[in-house]
């Protein structure tokens, strides 16, 4: 890992804590390049609920792109970890909802932490990625021939809301070269040993996470508890959806069903 200082944390990007009375933690993962601001709407919801919820930011996220590169996958594993352990004894309840690539980080983490963790849901895993075949015949090339690239979806117009909520729109390679890397040796090869209940969530035509993705995840969890939702909407995101009171409902209807076992 690289030593040299971190830029300033983007004031959207920052981490958050919203605590309820009660027996019950959301630690809420966001995904690769993205921050815990993707997913406040829902933080607002579990907390009005009576769900305490815990958002923390991945290292080398929301400051700038090259703070990235000074990170690895397990550097972002890490992030949720610390939160999982620093949680532990006082909750009776900790679950796990991870958007795109904290979907992945949030399987992991029950794999390694069963005992902690009660359910996991996941937004839009991320497992087969939009151009998955040539990223994945490219990358191994781009790792040491280029330094970064820039996200080409995303409009110009779009760019100052993009930066503004602290994600990012340039990319290191070596940081993709680690998404990768997870994915590949930890995601696919572990889901078996997910053995907490599940419920994985969807869109249907989701554009940068191919949602067979959620498909693979759910068929080979070794969860007895699980369940895959699609939903007919175009988001990556689904909480930006116009499915979101939809997802909200099931979420809570998954961590109620729990907490009343």
């Amino acid at each position: 890992m690289n030593n040299m200082p971190e830029s300033e944390i983007r004031e959207r990007a920052k981490p958050y804590f919203y605590e309820a009375p009660g027996d019950t933690l959301a630690i809420l993962i966001h995904g690769f390049s993205g921050t815990p601001d993707d997913l406040k709407e829902l933080a607002k919801f579990l907390v009005a609920e009576g769900i305490s919820v815990k958002a923390p930011l991945l290292a080398g996220h929301g400051r700038h792109w090259v703070d990235l590169e000074k990170t690895s996958h397990y550097d972002w594993w890490k992030s949720v970890e610390d939160e999982v352990l620093a949680a532990q004894g006082q909750y009776k309840y900790i679950f796990l909802i991870g958007y795109s690539f904290g979907g992945n980080l949030a399987l992991d983490l029950a794999i390694r932490q069963p005992q902690i963790i009660s359910g996991v849901v996941s937004l839009g895993i991320s497992v087969f990625l939009k151009n998955d075949f040539w990223v994945r015949l490219g990358l191994p090339f781009a790792h040491f021939l280029f330094k970064s690239y820039r996200k080409r979806y995303i409009k110009k117009d779009q760019l100052p809301e993009y930066e503004a909520s602290g994600a990012y729109a340039v990319l290191p390679t070596k940081s993709v070269y680690d998404l990768y890397y997870f994915i590949n040796q930890f995601t696919k090869k572990e889901l078996a040993k997910v053995t907490v209940p599940t419920l994985f969530i969807h869109s249907q035509d989701d554009a940068i996470a191919n949602p067979l993705s959620s498909q693979y995840a759910h068929d080979r969890v070794g969860s007895k508890k699980k369940e895959l939702i699609y939903l007919n909407d175009l988001n990556h995101n689904p909480l930006r959806s116009r499915s979101r009171e939809i997802i909200f409902g099931k979420i809570q209807q998954f961590i109620n069903a729990i907490r009343q076992n």
